[in-house]
């Protein structure tokens, strides 16, 4: 068991002001399908996750838990145990409520579920997110330290939520190495990833659109939008283009071996080293 995940993660709650408790009751499974609902903005009659399979998870052991503020719930993240012999959990969904952001909700959750793994005997976890969100991007390879190498396309198939307005589900695969030294370094020691010199732009934005550009450099940075969700109302043609540039700059950089070594948040893009192999 690693005692200093559990004592970051205690820390991770009390600095956000909340409380992180297992959602194990019927009524508890009733109010986190509210709440994914209300966060995705699918509608009462659609949640992203019913009720009755949130509390089977929970009876069998995976991890279900909630973030409170009294008695108020800000964030819900579910994930589910891998098959035996290799051990590790998939985490299927997660999500803060909008009153809550800036409090650092999110990253006191995913440490109490990273405590959670360590102490029941496994030391990866999984899970995907949309390469066009920016703050997901960045939270997960930088706050967190995870790395991506694999790009999912339309993984899920057309998500007809209020945050995805049925744009083709391409995804990105986080890893966590939950006792490395990249998640070491930004969970336990709260150190950020060093911020070096932004490389040249293989996929730039001009005017909110993608621009491809011809470079030679081993380093590269795969720009994308700095609010999609927000393109995804307003510009929905542009949004668009965004993912079939992202899917055709950032997939085919991964799937001939380029390296994602992280997040360039002032520049809003993703940092890859490519291999000799180019």
């Amino acid at each position: 068991m690693d005692l200093s995940a559990r004592t970051s993660a205690a820390n991770a709650a009390r600095k956000s002001g909340v409380r992180i408790a297992a959602l194990e009751s019927m009524a508890s499974a009733f109010a986190c399908e509210r709440f994914l609902s209300e966060v995705w903005r699918t509608g009462p009659d659609h949640p992203p996750i019913a009720a009755d399979v949130v509390k089977a998870m929970a009876d069998a052991g995976s991890y279900v838990a909630g973030a409170f503020d009294g008695d108020r719930l800000l964030g819900a993240c579910v994930g589910l145990w891998g098959p035996p012999g290799q051990p590790g959990m998939h985490s299927h969904i997660a999500g803060v409520g909008a009153e809550a952001r800036g409090r650092e909700v999110g990253f006191a959750l995913k440490l109490d579920q990273r405590a959670y793994v360590l102490e029941n005997g496994a030391d990866r976890i999984t899970w995907t997110f949309d390469p066009l969100v920016a703050r997901n991007a960045h939270f997960n390879l930088g706050k967190l330290g995870g790395t991506a190498d694999e790009y999912l396309t339309d993984y899920y198939g057309p998500l007809s939520d209020g945050l995805n307005h049925e744009d083709e589900s391409d995804r990105l695969l986080l890893r966590w190495d939950l006792l490395g030294e990249r998640t070491r370094a930004a969970c336990d020691d709260h150190r950020p990833e060093p911020a070096g010199p932004v490389p040249p732009a293989l996929l730039d934005i001009e005017d909110d659109r993608p621009v491809s550009r011809s470079c030679e450099e081993e380093t590269v940075l795969v720009a994308i939008p700095p609010d999609i969700e927000l393109l995804r109302t307003r510009r929905p043609s542009i949004a668009r283009d965004w993912r079939l540039a992202v899917r055709e700059t950032l997939g085919v950089l991964l799937a001939d071996g380029a390296r994602l070594t992280g997040f360039d948040r002032a520049a809003c893009g993703y940092v890859l080293t490519r291999g000799e192999g180019r």
